[in-house]
């Protein structure tokens, strides 16, 4: 189908995933539409592999035609839904006409950020389509798997290099991360079904929708806390411009890209959820959350970090300190005991001892105290991959300590942000991480993961949020 198949490929999963998420709302709140497309993205490329998934677990060969119907019937379904639950003079975009004359230099700042953001976008097209498959990881590890199965048109499996070597048919295929998921291989994947043979720049085009699905889901929501429309593109600019972010674009091919926008507007949800109770916002997060793993397997580490803020958010008085009062013993015990090891049925061994951790697939990592201050300043202050976004968290922290006792989610969120930032210093300075912060690596792509949710926590701390119209059934609200 050449390149109108790629486009098709594109975009019928995105127009059925936004037709769907914003048909969740029959309202008409700031920013709907921008987060229906940006979560609809997410949601609709995700049908599509799990379409793939059925493809090869039925014994179908990978094809292009198939998982296509299947997606454009959810589409049509998604604008029935979408004409039933909302009346037809609601369908609009609401930030068009929110700008008042006396209010003409905010438009003209407005028009200006957005049109350097769109130059930013096309410039970023241009490197994709002009380059071809560049990175490191993405030859070694997220694009092998692809390009056999688009080259042989069957789904021909991988396995560990030792029954490799023991293969004498030839049938059977290597990589040295065997073990990761397959999500973001079908991503790209899918592209290049439709184009009809293995082709680079439709294989990476599906990253600059991750990143243009990342930036709406962000205004949107932005938009929905409370920001004015020029707040609101401002602190998507300052998201949209990380150096570190659109490096991640221009070189397609890594997962870091999709596990940030997965987790981040996972977050992102999850924060709407704290302050409105809304069921939806609540969905989105929990349905982007599950995800995380099968992008990559730290993205189980990064769900982790919901469990605190949950069990604030869920309990209170003396049922919390009661939580808190058994963690801590057990974790006195764990420590005086030595820790824990033990063998998981399908897994492998598992250790969790004060001087060792051992997960399965995570690896193995020895714990002690190594000195990562250099890297961590120098990559976050000093060099050009941040701009000067840790400069401005570090505001953002001043001025939010003394609101944290105001209400109850600003404190659900900070403390989520703590719990993030004090697993990557666990991460960066107990573990042999420490070399990739050395080595200036991993040290970014692990930060980027949860980057644009942090960036939304400082636009939290300086914008004031509206008040929630209960228009719809929500859940308690428990946070308040």
């Amino acid at each position: 189908m050449g390149w109108w198949g790629v486009g098709l490929a594109l975009m019928l999963p995105w127009l059925a995933g936004a037709l769907w998420v914003r048909s969740g709302w029959r309202d008409d709140p700031a920013g709907i539409w921008p987060m229906a497309l940006g979560y609809g993205y997410l949601l609709g490329m995700l049908a599509v592999t799990l379409l793939l998934r059925l493809q090869e677990a039925l014994g179908l060969p990978p094809s292009f035609a198939g998982p296509a119907v299947v997606m454009a019937i959810l589409t049509i379904l998604g604008a029935w839904r979408l004409w039933r639950r909302v009346a037809l003079d609601r369908l609009r975009l609401q930030d068009a006409g929110t700008f008042g004359v006396e209010l003409s230099w905010q438009r003209i700042v407005f028009v200006l950020l957005l049109v350097w953001l769109g130059w930013r976008f096309a410039t970023l097209a241009q490197e994709l389509w002009l380059r071809p498959l560049f990175p490191w990881d993405a030859w070694t590890t997220w694009t092998v798997q692809p390009r056999v199965w688009a080259e042989l048109r069957q789904w021909v499996p991988f396995v560990d290099p030792i029954r490799w070597l023991g293969d004498a048919s030839g049938s059977l295929y290597t990589i040295d991360a065997v073990n990761y998921p397959i999500t973001v291989p079908l991503l790209a994947l899918w592209p290049t079904l439709a184009f009809g043979v293995w082709n680079d720049t439709a294989a990476n085009l599906p990253w600059l929708g991750a990143a243009l699905a990342l930036g709406l889901g962000f205004y949107g929501q932005t938009r929905s806390w409370g920001a004015t429309p020029l707040a609101a593109l401002i602190f998507t600019w300052l998201l949209l411009s990380l150096p570190i972010l659109d490096t991640h674009v221009a070189l397609a091919g890594y997962a870091d890209l999709w596990l940030a926008a997965f987790y981040s507007l996972a977050v992102i949800a999850f924060f709407q959820w704290l302050r409105t109770g809304d069921r939806r916002q609540a969905g989105l997060a929990l349905l982007l959350a599950l995800v995380c793993p099968s992008i990559k397997l730290e993205g189980m580490v990064w769900v982790l970090m919901f469990i605190p803020a949950l069990a604030v958010a869920w309990l209170r008085g003396k049922a919390l300190w009661a939580l808190v009062g058994i963690v801590a013993v057990l974790g006195l015990v764990w420590i005086l005991s030595g820790g824990v090891a033990f063998v998981a049925p399908g897994l492998g061994e598992i250790q969790l001892r004060p001087d060792l951790i051992q997960l399965p697939w995570l690896g193995r990592f020895a714990l002690h105290y190594r000195s990562s201050w250099e890297p961590l300043f120098t990559n976050g202050f000093v060099l050009v991959n941040w701009h000067l976004l840790w400069y401005l968290a570090l505001a953002a922290w001043v001025v939010a300590v003394p609101r944290i006792r105001v209400e109850g989610w600003r404190r659900i969120m900070a403390l989520f942000i703590g719990c993030c930032l004090l697993m990557l210093f666990v991460l960066f300075f107990l573990t042999d991480a420490q070399r990739w912060a050395e080595q200036y690596t991993s040290i970014n792509r692990v930060f980027m993961h949860f980057v644009p949710a942090l960036l939304f926590w400082m636009m939290a701390v300086w914008v004031k949020p509206v008040d929630y119209d209960r228009a719809e059934p929500t859940s308690a609200n428990t946070c308040r």
